[in-house]
């Protein structure tokens, strides 16, 4: 297996949003209604506002390719990008998605990898995410990378109100 990552462009847009709908209804769809699934893809995952996260300068999207083949991809967001408010010395993982196919392949340790060389670069002091409560398997991954839980806040899906937990780790 040769994986590659590189910085998504404006070009990428239809790709991340294929990448995106299909990786979180794999993930998701299982323990979440139809309706407030197709809701949530429609809003979230629009070219529109893919476009508008490919051009916001504080945030990169990153590709993750096996043999050529995209395979994941992750959302970093630094400043005003980040989706809670935790300053100018940290940077968020908004999303972070393999496709299942190419899941326990090493793709996500070396995404989040990454993201922590990208912080060290920047002189962050801390990288942060939010997580299903009911998604013990990526949990579990980022305590092995060293994330701690630290905090919650609330996710929208759809009409469903759900609890992420607010999981950091500091850059060392």
């Amino acid at each position: 297996m040769t994986a590659t990552i590189r910085q998504c462009t404006s070009d990428d847009a239809g790709l991340i949003c294929s990448l995106g709908m299909t990786t979180f209804r794999d993930t998701f769809a299982a323990d979440n209604s139809q309706e407030n699934m197709e809701d949530y893809l429609l809003h979230s995952f629009s070219s529109e506002l893919v476009k508008s996260q490919l051009s916001e300068s504080e945030s990169v999207l990153l590709l993750a390719s096996v043999d050529c083949t995209p395979a994941a991809y992750m959302q970093l967001n630094t400043g005003k990008a980040q989706t809670e408010q935790f300053g100018d010395t940290s940077i968020e993982i908004e999303r972070l998605y393999v496709l299942s196919d190419f899941k326990r392949q090493g793709l996500g340790t070396l995404l989040v990898n990454q993201a922590f060389e990208r912080a060290r670069n920047q002189r962050l002091s801390k990288i942060w995410l939010g997580v299903w409560e009911h998604n013990e398997p990526a949990q579990r991954f980022y305590q092995a990378m060293g994330f701690k839980r630290t905090g919650e806040h609330t996710f929208t899906l759809g009409a469903d109100i759900q609890t992420d937990w607010i999981m950091t780790a500091a850059i060392n």
